[in-house]
């Protein structure tokens, strides 16, 4: 079962591994990321980056998609990391149990940061990234920005149309 579908552009890092995966109590992590299952440098870096407590398995979004429709999946309590709201779209669209987008740290880490819109001190956008958050909106999915679970919940798509 997908405990958190969350997209962050560093992965697995400090609040992923410690913060959320405890919270949340997961003992997956699946990373679905097209350009990372290529490359052994990043997939060690993130492995090495999850905690002892949740195994880590990284996979393109394709492929993430069909273990994540698996039955056995059911039984496992799966934290889903991906980097771009169009791989998150993808998912979704393939997943009609996803009731919920967490967002947190995106858009940041780009050479062209001017040419986004800030939605929040973490988020920065595209016009195709907000045409990906409004689709997924679209399909029932509740999408929302929280950084840590001790924060309070946001609308995203609120904050997007205030942006």
């Amino acid at each position: 079962m997908i405990s958190l579908i969350r997209l962050d552009d560093r992965l697995i890092h400090g609040q992923v591994a410690v913060v959320w995966t405890k919270y949340l109590g997961v003992n997956r992590i699946l990373v679905a990321n097209d350009h990372i299952i290529n490359n052994d440098v990043q997939k060690m870096s993130l492995r090495m980056a999850a905690p002892d407590t949740a195994k880590c398995a990284i996979m393109a979004v394709d492929e993430a998609k069909e273990v994540l429709n698996d039955p056995r999946a059911v039984n496992m309590k799966i934290m889903v990391i991906i980097n771009h709201p169009a791989d998150a779209r993808r998912i979704i669209e393939h997943l009609p149990a996803i009731k919920t987008l967490n967002i947190a740290n995106y858009g940041r880490i780009t050479d062209n940061l001017a040419a986004k819109t800030r939605v929040a001190d973490t988020v920065y956008v595209t016009p195709e990234d907000i045409a990906d958050f409004m689709a997924i909106a679209a399909r029932g999915v509740s999408v929302e920005y929280q950084v840590l679970p001790s924060h309070p919940v946001k609308n995203f798509i609120e904050m997007l149309k205030s942006a």
